[in-house]
């Protein structure tokens, strides 16, 4: 199907979500509240945010999905770290999207439509050999220079793209183009990616097009006749080979975790204490400051014990500040 009718969406993002393993889920909520007002004030209600991407912590909750993703009207849910036992058995099974089904108690008032990102590799990223920030071969579209390469460029995003949909299910698959620091050079991305795309959608065999994880999502919801596997489960502990487990992060940098705590219960003391009171315009400023430093020091390597001596410092210094 995809031969004939498959769609392919490239989807451009960023990030700075909070971590799933060392958080107190109050303040998961806060994170995210303070996220989605600040996104509101500056885009209205195209800042409305309805899909979850939590690309980078060292494994995902359950909470995340039922309490952070369906119970705030998210439509979608897409993650990139899982076990890599559980990843080569998904592959196996076309089990890469499906429907999380998170909370025993709330059944399937709770779940939500979720996927692997990165092309279903374990993280985030471009696939191999569509890399432009790196040393990947550039689409050359002039015929009358040696370098042009049009029909082996097509060939080899065709058959990735086969290989990808022969992990999930439906018409629909998505490139997730992009990493780390791979737009500093936004120009040479988005140059090679017009002419795939226009290339690709020349030859017919299927159809690619920019996108948005939303548009994605919607695409996915279109396709009726599709069977969703459900998970029921979380995504704990996250190991990415043999004896690799990541759960040193659990209990690292207590010092730091205990802050986070101790702030948390300030923060929600002051803030419960700011409602009765009413709108003094500075103290107010005061405790959105607390909010941004709790904000920030959710990230998944922050309170997670995995930032470098310096910046662990500087989570601090923004807590105490």
């Amino acid at each position: 199907t995809l031969v004939k009718n498959g769609q392919l969406n490239f989807v451009n993002g960023g990030w700075c979500m909070h971590d799933e393993a060392a958080t107190h889920y109050v303040d998961m909520v806060d994170q995210t509240t303070l996220g989605h007002r600040l996104l509101k004030e500056a885009f209205g209600e195209d800042g409305v945010v309805t899909i979850g991407w939590q690309l980078d912590p060292f494994g995902h909750s359950a909470t995340q999905a039922a309490l952070l993703s369906a119970e705030t009207g998210f439509d979608g849910l897409f993650f990139g770290r899982i076990d890599y036992q559980d990843l080569a058995l998904r592959h196996q099974t076309k089990r890469n999207e499906f429907i999380w089904r998170a909370s025993p108690s709330l059944g399937d008032d709770s779940q939500i439509f979720s996927g692997l990102s990165g092309e279903y590799g374990g993280n985030y990223g471009p696939p191999a050999g569509f890399n432009w920030n790196g040393n990947d071969e550039p689409v050359e579209t002039n015929q009358h220079l040696t370098t042009y390469n049009v029909p082996s460029r097509v060939e080899a995003a065709v058959q990735f793209a086969l290989n990808h949909a022969n992990m999930t299910r439906g018409e629909n698959i998505m490139w997730t183009m992009g990493s780390d620091f791979n737009y500093e050079d936004a120009e040479v991305w988005f140059t090679n990616m017009d002419k795939l795309l226009e290339s690709v959608n020349n030859d017919g065999r299927m159809k690619m097009q920019y996108s948005s994880p939303a548009e994605y999502v919607a695409a996915k919801r279109a396709e009726t006749n599709v069977q969703w596997p459900i998970t029921t489960d979380d995504f704990f502990p996250y190991a990415d080979g043999p004896h690799q487990f990541w759960t040193g992060y659990f209990t690292s940098r207590p010092a730091l975790k205990g802050y986070v705590r101790s702030s948390s219960a300030l923060f929600t003391a002051a803030r419960l204490l700011q409602s009765v009171v009413g709108g003094e315009e500075d103290p107010l400023m005061e405790l959105n400051r607390l909010e941004e430093a709790m904000g920030v020091t959710q990230h998944h390597d922050a309170v997670s014990g995995t930032a470098k001596q310096h910046v662990t410092f500087d989570y601090a210094r923004r807590l105490a500040a």
